[in-house]
């Protein structure tokens, strides 16, 4: 069914969930069974795309998404067929094809996934900590975003916040990692965009959300 662009609510909807892997990457909190079970809450098109993963992880990660997705569709719009088959623009970023102004991202890493819906364009990034490995941090970033980095009380934190940030803005333009990394944060960029950030240093992980508010 379609969705009225009228009928777009003006609020978000940001929801993170938090599951744990082992040293085998195998999850502990959700069985490879109950992830099983939860697949078969998906509607067949998204059933079998994430069957095509054969890795446990990546099934529960795609699988917890959706549902946060379907879950904040039916709390935001129960009038809308949250189980449409996403359309993709031309870098991969999903939509709806029946309701292009209604916005959502999904994002996961191996300890939380997570999903924003919006009324505006919108990007959301997961990252559990990364190593600040001087290679990658001066290839992602620009000369104050390292510097600040390397002095930080903890530079693999301070490096996934800013790595959170720059994935969050690529999600919302839906471009994909293109162009100039380091850049990413600038003023320019940033107009009319309203980026947060939240750092769980005891669960492990960081994310950042952008909402492009003006339009």
């Amino acid at each position: 069914s379609s969705l009225d662009k009228t009928k777009v609510l003006q609020q978000a909807f940001l929801i993170v969930c938090k599951f744990t892997f082992n040293k085998n990457i195998d999850i502990t909190r959700y069985t490879p069974q109950e992830i099983e079970d939860l697949m078969q809450q998906l509607p067949e098109w998204r059933r079998k795309r994430i069957q095509e993963y054969k890795h446990v992880g990546r099934r529960a990660e795609c699988t917890l998404g959706y549902l946060q997705l379907q879950l904040g569709l039916k709390k935001l719009h129960p009038d809308f067929n949250s189980t449409e088959e996403f359309a993709y623009n031309s870098h991969g970023k999903p939509y709806f094809r029946s309701a292009p102004q209604l916005h959502f991202n999904i994002s996961h890493c191996k300890m939380a996934v997570g999903c924003i819906i919006e009324a505006f364009p919108c990007g959301l990034d997961i990252e559990h900590f990364r190593q600040a490995k001087e290679t990658l941090v001066r290839h992602t970033m620009n000369e104050a975003e390292a510097e600040a980095i390397f002095l930080a009380e903890e530079p693999d934190i301070a490096f996934t916040r800013l790595w959170t940030q720059k994935e969050a803005i690529l999600k919302l333009k839906g471009t994909g990692i293109t162009g100039n990394l380091q850049h990413i944060l600038s003023k320019e960029n940033l107009k009319g965009i309203e980026l947060q950030s939240m750092v769980l240093p005891e669960k492990g992980y960081a994310y950042s959300w952008a909402i492009q508010k003006d339009i």
